[in-house]
């Protein structure tokens, strides 16, 4: 290749599709998150209206404190310990699996990539707090592991919020 030799790019329309493909891939992720989070306030909301052993749950406005204090009010300490058992496995598992990759991929700075046999690729970049230090994370997600990564979110923000639900019926 000589210094004259021009590199043909894809076309704009291209690069449409992508960054269309990717924005509805994150935005059926942050769905998937949402329902949960609505299941999880309205299901503090109801326990907050059953008193246990006179105590009073809390009912905070971030959604990580939220999830603190269903944890607290469903373990198998808490209050609602018999009524949340099966809840608290899947909502445990739940934080496990996806409350990382959810900061992740709602605060996190995203850039694209597309491989040449056209699968686009995400570069994420967060920077957070921890301990009063700096942390950088990185990670680089692939298209077929993205839909992967949005199917198991599917599945298991489903079954939580079933399992909450059932939960808040229990109560009543």
């Amino acid at each position: 290749m000589n210094a004259l030799t021009t590199i043909d790019l894809p076309a704009v329309s291209c690069w449409d599709e992508v960054y269309t493909d990717v924005n509805a891939w994150r935005g059926t992720c942050m769905h998937h998150f949402t329902q949960v989070e609505m299941a999880v306030t309205q299901t503090l909301i109801a326990l907050s209206a059953v008193k246990r052993d006179g105590e009073t749950l809390r009912l905070r406005h971030l959604i990580g404190q939220q999830y603190e204090d269903l944890a607290s009010a469903i373990s198998p300490t808490g209050p609602f310990a018999k009524e949340g058992k099966s809840a608290f496995a899947l909502f445990s598992s739940y934080r496990d699996h996806h409350e990382a990759f959810r900061a992740l991929l709602c605060h996190g700075a995203i850039k694209v990539s597309v491989e040449r046999n056209g699968q686009w690729l995400l570069v994420v970049r967060s920077l957070s707090i921890r301990s009063r230090q700096a942390v950088y994370d990185e990670q680089i997600i692939e298209q077929s592991a993205a839909q992967e990564k949005l199917a198991a979110l599917k599945r298991d923000g489903q079954k939580l919020s079933t399992s909450l639900g059932n939960l808040r019926k229990s109560i009543e």
